[in-house]
């Protein structure tokens, strides 16, 4: 595997600390509650169409997809949002309505389509008087329907380089995203069941609070296309912040009207001289000794956001376009290599690579192992050559992997 195909497991895990977020109390680490949640629109997207099954006894063709020709680009449904009522109205006594907050978490397995915003920004100095300045950005968009996704990190840290990781996925393509030197690069890999990761990853992000007590304080406020009322969080809620050696000086929330669920969440803490040095979580670069942190959860684009495949994704394969044991099945495939497993001996998965390939014209070059341990059969045909690994593995399952350079 290439290097660049590193980016999908740190994206995978950057994504999962910011659902975190260090240790910022009431940002929910786990899935959201069941809740209502906004309809979603009688609407669907393109869709790839499924590839047959392969027939019972005839060897299975290693994927060698063109996928970006299949959907360049995937319109997302559009459904009508609820009509302002009016200008916000202030609720008399402040505080006479709450809510617990699980109550107001949302469901996005229960959306047809959706869009999340995280942006974590600090802004201080540490005690020795270093300025410490970075923002966060994550981005996922997911319209379920048609399982496609698209996944964006931004990071920028005073002092270094701002970094900008891309991944769209479709099904269970994946597709790493980058303008390398003034150029569009995309690389295509497919693995099974890393799309549906990369969705679930985004609904478990939708529960940023994770307890305490919140306060209406204003009816009918319009944000990102939903009525909604704002509240915030109450005294005592707040007072748990003190534990982190900051205090808050914002902590609202916006919920919808209809259905509940939560719209909007603003969180800004302050880090005082006077407390000890904070050491945050994810793009601080040093504990802050005074400053601010900002945490700032958006859902946008609910049920009528649009995920479009750049072009530079078109007209790419991925895996070998050569013959696999029966009943294979591909559980990864990359430019140029493709892994996967069957039912079957070992000796007749060796048996089908040295009858099969030599009948394309590869010659078998290198052999070794037993059944045991697996085998490396390597073969060559003019200036290709193949290489394949053959691992027994548990409940009679057999492990391949084929390379081709």
């Amino acid at each position: 595997m290439r290097p660049q195909h590193l980016l999908f497991t740190m994206l995978l895990i950057g994504a999962l600390f910011i659902s975190g977020c260090g240790n910022l109390p009431f940002l929910s680490q786990g899935a959201a509650q069941p809740t209502p949640s906004p309809g979603a629109s009688s609407g669907s997207a393109a869709t790839p169409a499924p590839q047959p099954s392969p027939a019972a006894g005839q060897p299975t063709q290693a994927p060698a997809n063109n996928p970006g020709q299949a959907i360049p680009a995937i319109p997302l449904p559009t459904a009508a949002q609820p009509t302002p009522g009016g200008a916000a109205t202030p609720v008399a006594g402040g505080g006479a309505v709450t809510i617990p907050l699980p109550q107001i978490q949302t469901t996005p397995a229960q959306l047809e389509s959706y869009r999340i915003t995280i942006v974590m920004s600090t802004n201080g100095k540490t005690a020795d008087g270093q300025v410490v300045e970075s923002q966060t950005t994550y981005a996922q968009a997911t319209h379920r329907p048609s399982k496609t996704g698209y996944t964006l990190v931004v990071e920028d840290r005073r002092g270094t380089p701002s970094s900008r990781s891309e991944i769209y996925s479709v099904g269970d393509m994946l597709y790493t995203y980058e303008r390398r030197d003034g150029k569009e690069v995309c690389e295509p890999v497919m693995m099974a069941g890393m799309g549906e990761m990369l969705r679930g990853i985004a609904d478990g992000m939708t529960a940023p609070v994770q307890m305490g007590v919140a306060q209406l304080v204003s009816r009918g406020e319009t944000v990102n296309g939903v009525l909604t009322d704002r509240y915030t969080l109450d005294q005592e809620t707040i007072s748990q912040f003190g534990a982190a050696g900051a205090t808050v000086e914002k902590a609202d929330l916006w919920v919808a009207r209809d259905g509940g669920y939560l719209v909007r969440y603003d969180l800004t803490l302050k880090i005082t001289s006077s407390t000890s040095p904070w050491s945050g979580g994810p793009g601080i670069a040093a504990p802050m000794a005074e400053g601010t942190i900002a945490y700032n959860w958006s859902l946008e684009d609910i049920n009528k956001a649009t995920i479009t495949l750049p072009s530079a994704c078109g007209g790419q394969t991925v895996g070998i376009d050569l013959p696999l044991p029966p009943g294979a099945q591909v559980s990864t495939a990359l430019p140029g290599a493709t892994m996967g497993g069957v039912k079957a001996s070992i000796d007749s998965v060796v048996t089908f690579f040295k009858t099969e390939y030599p009948r394309l014209g590869y010659e078998l070059t290198y052999e070794f192992g037993d059944a045991q341990n697996g085998y490396i059969l390597e073969f060559k045909k003019g200036s290709e050559e193949v290489m394949i690994n053959i691992s027994p593995g548990s409940d009679g399952e057999v492990s391949f992997s084929v390379t081709r350079s």
